[in-house]
């Protein structure tokens, strides 16, 4: 059996019986990514996306606060732009991608399109999880040192399995879309800290419904598109990239969301930045003060190194993917929340003169690429104090990391700061609520509905300037 086979009986055929457990962090996914929906609703890389869409035509899919619904397409590619406009979306460690900000805008738009309800959205997630998971086993980190990001070429086919799934396609359709969405996958990370990067989610997130809507029309396409010389595997995949057929034998584990769960973020931030920032945090909190710092020297994993690319930012998107801009606010505030990312935070000249004193250097000690999670990355901040101390601090195990999980609260509490400032903290109550039932939603629409409807856009910018 082909791999490609192999991966859409998966799909059309694994039982719907997931345990109460496991459907709980489905819903989480859901509840961290809306509030990400909400707050990047205003931002310019969205307002953009929506303006050019729009005219394309109007359709049943909610589009966060916009008050009117898009064919299911346009709608999730709007959606996922908001969900990952401020980095502040969840990540797959292993897939290094922000995956629920490609599969809940696909799942929330093609569900609403087809009257599904939130228990067959939850089960279109896992599966979708699954698919995108399996991938990046047997692709990274190779395939992302290459250069691509994996939130488009390992999204696009987890959103046409999630699309898939929704639908209830059947092996033939399900294997139709599986490889239909290989053709849909490119992306490079040459857009990291551009509006491009954000449309990535997007891209990804369309691609499935299409994929999937293709496929159920009965357009075919290859049966084998992930294996063999012009296969998914071979054309992205580096030298070390292992057959996708030697690890789908991990169908038979437990699902991929119970064994690598999320990377739910507490800072809106790139990733890379995370360990950094957690590390620079614990000295302040030790008793360094800012006037007392000479210089700042941050070691961490080559990856992460090439991702944080903008020692001195130009505005909020080169922010996020400035280890010294990062490092910087956390030094000097103790958090690196969404006021950190504004025009004023970028320009303020205390935090301006700290990035000045903050170096990186690639870890020698870590490898460059290989198995995603088979080492343990860590990141280190050393600070040399103007007496001539040194201190050191080192992260292996960021804050939100599956390992090292949020809880309920702090989900909740990131949730109304997400939308509070949107929606109000009534609204805000509810939309939450009701994402925490999300599984026991009758139809999409009632949770739609009000994204759709709210005041997701009025206060554009409120929080970041641009």
């Amino acid at each position: 059996m082909s791999s490609t086979t192999r991966l859409a009986r998966y799909v059309a055929q694994t039982p719907r019986t997931w345990p109460a457990a496991l459907r709980e962090r489905a819903a989480r996914a859901f509840v961290d990514t809306v509030g990400c929906m909400v707050a990047g609703a205003g931002e310019a890389s969205t307002r953009l996306a929506y303006q050019t869409v729009a005219p394309w035509g109007e359709g049943p899919a909610s589009v966060v606060g916009r008050g009117r619904g898009l064919a299911a397409p346009w709608a999730a590619l709007v959606n996922g732009v908001a969900a990952h406009a401020l980095d502040y979306d969840d990540v797959l460690e292993p897939a290094l991608s922000h995956v629920s900000a490609v599969l809940v805008p696909a799942i929330l738009a093609d569900g609403e399109a087809h009257g599904a309800d939130g228990g067959a959205a939850l089960d279109a997630y896992i599966v979708g999880f699954e698919v995108m998971t399996l991938l990046a086993l047997a692709m990274n980190q190779g395939h992302y040192a290459l250069g691509w990001h994996t939130t488009v070429t390992m999204g696009a086919p987890a959103a046409a399995a999630a699309c898939a799934r929704l639908r209830r396609l059947d092996e033939a359709q399900s294997r139709a879309a599986l490889a239909m969405a290989t053709s849909l996958a490119a992306g490079s990370r040459a857009h990291m800290g551009t509006m491009t990067k954000h449309l990535h989610a997007g891209f990804a997130a369309k691609a499935g419904i299409m994929a999937a809507g293709f496929a159920a029309a009965g357009m075919t396409a290859a049966e084998e598109a992930y294996e063999g010389p012009w296969g998914f595997e071979t054309l992205f995949g580096a030298p070390d990239a292992r057959p996708l057929a030697t690890v789908l034998h991990t169908l038979d584990s437990p699902p991929a969301l119970e064994r690598h769960g999320i990377w739910v973020k507490p800072y809106p931030c790139c990733a890379s930045a995370h360990r950094p920032i957690d590390a620079a945090r614990a000295l302040r909190d030790g008793g360094i003060a800012v006037d007392e710092i000479a210089a700042v020297r941050v070691t961490l994993p080559s990856i992460a190194h090439n991702n944080l690319m903008y020692p001195e930012p130009r505005n909020d998107a080169e922010a996020r993917f400035s280890l010294q801009h990062c490092v910087a606010v956390a030094l000097r505030h103790g958090q690196a929340g969404l006021d950190a990312f504004t025009e004023d935070a970028i320009t303020d000249p205390d935090t301006k003169a700290l990035r000045a004193k903050i170096t990186a250097t690639p870890d020698a000690g870590q490898p460059a690429a290989g198995t995603a999670g088979a080492t343990t990355d860590r990141a280190a901040v050393e600070i040399r104090l103007e007496d001539g101390r040194t201190v050191r601090e080192s992260v292996s195990i960021p804050r939100g990391h599956p390992d090292r999980p949020l809880t309920d609260d702090e989900l909740r509490a990131k949730f109304h700061t997400c939308a509070e400032p949107a929606l109000g903290a009534g609204a805000t109550r509810d939309l939450l609520d009701a994402c925490f039932g999300f599984g026991e939603l009758a139809v999409l629409t009632a949770l739609g509905r009000p994204l759709r409807d709210g005041a997701a856009t009025t206060k554009q910018g409120s929080h970041h300037g641009h």
